[in-house]
């Protein structure tokens, strides 16, 4: 019998790190866990229908329901549950002293049986919340444009081409050990790591940006608009590159430290009555 191919990542180069405070690298970073999630139909439902159906049945818990009705609504809350739990965390440690290195999302029955792994390379450095510089560009001038590149690329629609099962989506990020542990001590736990299989698809999202001179101090921060507009507007994704590192292990080392988070959100497919998703019942009770 043949051995397994590997799979090799796809990295996908947005150098915009230099465009980043702590608080638009976390809203980013959550924003792509939400699209992921339901790009690759772990969820049936937008990040935002969902909260808003589940929150609709909440509010009329009392109303008589089917069990058929009751028993989604409980596959459907706790999902939404431990991802709202991920993503709290999650902007907790990236707003923290310290910015981790990366952020990892994991689908798979466990992390080390992923089927495809999603990670998030973050900048090193990330400008304070108050810093006001007009050369930083608005939070949502970037995610219009990051995700605007993500739905358009050739390569990503490759990778979304076959569809992923329900199955358990795991967060992961790393630190560095010279830096303070991680913030949520209730919602991360220290993970030794292990080596992906060599079929799981790996998609890398690089952040960081290769000009570190302008990444001292708010105040000195000098990158003019055009240059901004041009990095916005000029995100480019490529195939495996010769140098690329070894994506497929996430390995704790002497120097680096994973974990992971302690929620794990659990896909599900939706439910379908008489043609029409059940949800669209529970906007009505």
């Amino acid at each position: 019998m043949s051995a397994c191919k590997k799979s090799m990542p796809v990295i996908i180069k947005l150098d915009i790190g230099d465009q980043l405070t702590s608080i638009s690298c976390g809203h980013i970073v959550v924003e792509l866990i939400k699209f992921i999630a339901y790009q690759r139909l772990q969820i049936p439902y937008s990040y935002q229908w969902l909260k808003q159906v589940v929150n609709k049945k909440r509010q009329c818990i009392e109303a008589k329901d089917t069990f058929q009705s009751e028993k989604h609504f409980h596959v459907a809350s706790s999902a939404l549950e431990n991802l709202d739990f991920i993503i709290k965390s999650l902007l907790k440690e990236i707003d923290g002293p310290t910015v981790p290195g990366e952020v990892c999302i994991a689908l798979g029955g466990t992390p080390d049986t992923s089927k495809e792994v999603y990670r998030l390379l973050l900048p090193s450095y990330c400008h304070k919340s108050q810093c006001h510089s007009k050369h930083i560009a608005s939070d949502q001038k970037i995610q219009m444009n990051v995700f605007r590149t993500l739905v358009t690329s050739d390569v990503l629609s490759k990778v979304f081409q076959n569809t992923l099962p329900p199955t358990n989506l795991h967060v992961l990020l790393k630190k560095k050990n010279s830096t303070c542990d991680v913030v949520c001590t209730d919602s991360f736990v220290l993970f030794n790591g292990y080596r992906l299989p060599r079929s799981a698809k790996v998609v890398v999202i690089d952040f960081r940006t290769e000009s570190h001179e302008n990444l001292s101090c708010c105040n000195n921060f000098e990158v003019f608009e055009e240059i901004i507009t041009k990095n916005l507007t000029d995100l480019k994704i490529c195939d495996n590159e010769n140098d690329v590192d070894d994506f497929n292990e996430i390995e704790s080392t002497s120097t680096m430290s994973w974990y992971q988070s302690c929620y794990v959100m659990k896909g599900f497919r939706d439910c379908i009555v008489s043609g029409s998703s059940i949800t669209n019942k529970w906007l009505h009770l």
